[in-house]
């Protein structure tokens, strides 16, 4: 195929209807990314692909372009499924999805455990052309006989990887039971462990692999770091480094839903705007954090792999790794969070003597270059924050009308001249710049649920191979 280069490209070359390229056109997309350009030629023409691409290149659209343009809108039935791991990976897939198909009148729903099975059943029944799910909540449809499948053209496996690796095994075996035997099969995923590839097989006929991130699957606009510290100091460590470097936007990941709890509590103890993600939050709870958390107004997310996986946040600027994860692929798709779509961000691992070997490890198994900062000290991090609220308040100032300064102007330089002046402006500084309290009614992570819940357990394998 031409490796035509990005900025010399358009998508007029790739043969899409006028009505989706509108769609992209009002989406904002000018020119098809790598895994895009690579990609959709070969969808169209029927391919089974499996898609090696690093996070943050576009693979939504990758596979939801040739998607939109397999579905006959005139047809009242379930003609494409996209399956993804957890539930935010779904509902941004779904989000992209109907973008992408509103010129061409495409009607996508969204199936995952925890939402309204009666909102999901109006959604099937009014004639959704696709499916976009989770694999425990689209199997739970299938056998209530509430969906079929017996019209689908495509099937995607989004984040590939950890749909084939995990406990979600057993459930994509008995889906493929459902799906008709001529049918095109898409996997995307930044990284393909070797334990995976045996099972791509069962899935896929004569796959292409299309393997653009082998020799590189980490971000390259990403900055990859590390800091040295106890085991004991991560909390205050890491945040020093938030103080420190004033991201405007982080995911702190960790290892357990403990370990979340403790460092969400701890920064929101120190008064940053953070928040808690887990898996066994509450679907309510975890749409309202994440909707907190895209609209700023919490910038700081405590999360684990499970839970976070697949989120898509534009413009995060930084990822803190609490703990260090258990596999190379792990760490990239923690540090993949940044850096998305060409722009640039930072990971910063938080390494103690205990993680150091496995840290290693981890790192140059995909020839990640890294490099080790130092903590910043109390002074340092003080001297930044003090910086940053001067700034801020000369900014605010500059703003304000001028009869303001004929109220308030006499009030201030009276402050200057008095005698415990230092004590009037802290006073005047901590209300201004003090957090709301935070609301802690009710526990941000319950016990599990005892009814259906995405798994975070290993699954067993069923085998299924698909004949033609």
């Amino acid at each position: 195929m031409d490796l035509t280069t990005t900025a010399a490209r358009s998508f007029d070359p790739l043969n899409l209807s006028a009505e989706t390229l509108a769609s992209l056109d009002a989406m904002g997309y000018k020119a098809p990314t790598d895994v895009q350009f690579e990609t959709i030629p070969r969808a169209q023409a029927g391919k089974d692909l499996v898609v090696q691409s690093r996070t943050g290149t576009g693979k939504t659209a990758a596979f939801g372009i040739p998607m939109v343009e397999k579905v006959d809108p005139a047809l009242a039935a379930v003609q494409a499924v996209a399956l993804a791991p957890t539930r935010e990976l779904a509902i941004q897939v779904a989000e992209e999805l109907t973008r992408i198909g509103k010129g061409r009148v495409v009607r996508i729903e969204t199936i995952y455990g925890g939402d309204s099975m009666d909102r999901q059943l109006e959604g099937i029944r009014a004639g959704a052309h696709v499916i976009v799910g989770t694999p425990g909540r689209v199997l739970d449809h299938l056998r209530r006989k509430t969906l079929r499948f017996d019209q689908v053209k495509m099937l995607v496996l989004d984040e590939a990887d950890r749909m084939l690796d995990m406990g979600f095994a057993v459930e994509m075996g008995q889906i493929m039971e459902y799906m008709p035997a001529a049918l095109q099969t898409l996997l995307f995923s930044a990284t393909i462990p070797l334990g995976i590839k045996g099972l791509i097989y069962h899935y896929l006929s004569d796959p292409e692999w299309v393997l653009l991130s082998e020799d590189q699957i980490y971000v390259k606009e990403v900055d990859h770091t590390f800091v040295l510290t106890p085991k004991m100091h991560k909390e205050g460590t890491i945040y020093k480094l938030i103080e420190y470097e004033n991201p405007a936007s982080s995911m702190i990941f960790c290892n357990t839903k403990e370990e979340v709890r403790q460092v969400c509590t701890f920064l929101l103890g120190k008064g940053l705007p953070a928040a808690m993600l887990s898996s066994e939050l509450p679907q309510k709870k975890r749409e309202k954090v994440m909707g907190s958390f895209r609209s700023g107004e919490i910038r700081h997310l405590v999360t684990t792999d499970v839970a976070s996986r697949g989120i898509d946040i534009e413009d995060l600027s930084h990822v803190f790794i609490f703990s260090t994860p258990d596999s190379p692929e792990q760490y990239i798709h923690r540090a993949g969070r940044t850096g998305r779509v060409g722009k640039s961000g930072r990971a910063i691992s938080l390494v103690s003597a205990h993680d150091l070997m496995n840290f290693n490890r981890l790192v140059k198994r995909y020839h990640v270059e890294v490099t080790e900062l130092t903590v910043p000290s109390d002074e340092e991090v003080q001297a930044r924050k003090v910086e940053r609220m001067v700034t801020r308040l000369a900014a605010e100032g500059l703003t304000l009308p001028l009869e303001d300064f004929a109220e308030f102007g006499p009030v201030a330089r009276r402050i200057l001249e008095h005698e415990h002046r230092d004590h009037i402006v802290a006073t005047l500084l901590r209300e201004h710049f003090q957090p709301p309290p935070v609301d802690e009614a009710e526990d941000p992570l319950p016990p599990p649920p005892s009814r259906e819940r995405e798994r975070e357990r290993d699954g067993g394998f069923r085998r299924h191979r698909r004949r033609r």
